[in-house]
């Protein structure tokens, strides 16, 4: 199985970390290890074994990521990477720094947990290493770099992102009589109303399109669609109601919702779903025609499916304006990187290791061709198109927004799991009916005023 994570756990960082206060240190602290001026010679290195926690820990994944080691040891003779497949990194790593048995090195998504790795300094900022050694950012597509970025600092070297976009299934839309795959809010309104079937009672027996399939796991998601913002650029403010991004984007949504009532039929229906990662996905089953997710999904027809649905495709998300030029606008809902604990027992050696790993174009590419995610190595990016764009299609649009130069990332901030829950529970409690159209702008007020208390109460102000 390659992972359980839908677009919900990768959009909007909900998979960001809030430290115990326990794993926190001093910023000034000098056992933050210094940057020498120039490496050790490899001939005049011991050998020497770092330890690589992974998020990836199924045997097949795991043997496809091998080839990155194996080339990073033949660069390196003196130097042996022990992979560790380990689950839910987010929580292990502070466990680990408290306890002082970190890894050497960590692959992981922590998308939107950068604010947190500076509070807890856990982790170590990676400018002066690649200063010194000239590592130009611009070797990585641009989303990817705001990705590991936050206060003006590398916290991460970047390996994959994960772009959004819309997957279609054509044999549904030819039945629907829907000619192309909706490029509008109308069309996909229109997609959304022709698309419903029902049965004889009146239970959903297909629905066309919504934001998510019951959860909320998609409100935040919408919201940076709306070009709605969490925190300030320095993770200091809270951003709910800079605009009325949130408000627009939650009005919106549930329209998708309402065209599906009565809710009792919607939630039956919702439960009746297989499993996500099997053969019973909904999009595999055909139960979801339309549906938003990210761009390891392009491997589930043939994974899970045995080839269903039969004939599908993938097509940008669109926006408020239509479909934006990916030049223009293109939403990267997470990605994973390569990160560096400030405990690690030689961080040079960790850092060589990890530059290693995340500039092997060729391996690169051959992983994520196995994975599903899309390389944040530019190199490594134009021989995975050249190669998976010739068998799966699909993946050229994942690959256009993945270029794109005005990438929207998740932001990043220490109470960004908080600030998830409670944006999701508000869309949800909208969407039900508890809250009142009228009523959305003093909630999303009062929901600022007690996240920016929280936030400053953890940041010490």
């Amino acid at each position: 199985m390659m992972r359980r994570m839908t677009l919900k756990t990768m959009i909007a960082a909900t998979v960001a970390m809030t430290f115990a206060a326990g794993a926190c240190s001093d910023s000034n602290d000098s056992s933050v290890p210094k940057v020498s001026k120039t490496t050790i010679p490899p001939e005049d290195r011991k050998p020497t074994t770092l330890t690589l926690w992974s998020s990836f820990g199924d045997t097949e994944t795991i043997d496809a990521f091998k080839p990155m080691l194996d080339r990073c040891h033949k660069e390196n003779p003196w130097l042996t990477i022990k992979y560790v497949g380990k689950d839910e990194i987010d929580t292990a790593l502070p466990a680990a720094a408290e306890a002082g048995k970190v890894p050497d090195v960590i692959q992981a998504d922590l998308s939107g947990g950068l604010a947190a790795l500076e509070a807890a300094d856990i982790v170590l900022p990676l400018d002066e290493y690649a200063d010194r050694d000239g590592l130009d950012w611009s070797t990585f597509t641009p989303g990817s770099e705001k990705l590991v970025t936050f206060n003006d600092k590398h916290w991460a070297i970047p390996f994959s992102v994960d772009t959004a976009a819309l997957f279609y299934n054509q044999d549904a839309l030819d039945e629907a009589r829907i000619d192309k795959p909706p490029a509008t809010f109308d069309e996909l309104k229109d997609a959304a109303e022709k698309l419903v079937e029902r049965k004889p009672d009146g239970s959903i027996e297909r629905i066309g399109w919504v934001p998510d399939v019951g959860d909320g796991s998609f409100a935040m998601g919408m919201g940076l669609l709306f070009g709605g913002t969490t925190f300030s650029q320095d993770g200091k403010k809270v951003t709910l109601t800079e605009t009325d991004a949130w408000k627009k984007s939650f009005v919106w949504q549930k329209q998708f919702y309402d065209l599906l009532a009565p809710k009792d039929k919607l939630t039956r229906f919702f439960d009746s779903l297989g499993s996500y990662d099997s053969s019973e996905n909904f999009f595999i089953t055909g139960q979801v025609p339309l549906y938003l997710e990210a761009s390891y999904f392009v491997t589930w027809p043939e994974r899970f499916g045995g080839g269903k649905p039969e004939r599908w495709g993938v097509t940008p998300m669109p926006g408020p304006e239509g479909v934006a030029d990916a030049e223009d606008f293109s939403i990267i809902a997470s990605g994973n990187f390569f990160l560096i604990p400030t405990k690690a027992k030689d961080p040079d050696a960790s850092w060589i290791a990890a530059r290693c790993m995340a500039s092997a174009a060729k391996e690169i590419a051959e992983f994520q061709e196995f994975n599903g995610n899309i390389p944040a190595l530019v190199g490594a990016l134009d021989l995975f198109e050249e190669s998976v764009v010739k068998k799966t299609p699909a993946f050229e649009t994942f690959i256009d927004l993945a270029r794109s130069p005005k990438a929207v990332v998740p932001a990043s901030g220490v109470i960004i799991n908080t600030l998830t829950d409670e944006v999701t529970q508000l869309a949800l409690d909208f969407r039900d009916g508890k809250i009142a159209e009228d009523d959305l702008d003093g909630e999303l007020a009062d929901l600022e005023s007690r996240l920016q208390d929280e936030l400053d109460l953890e940041l010490g102000g």
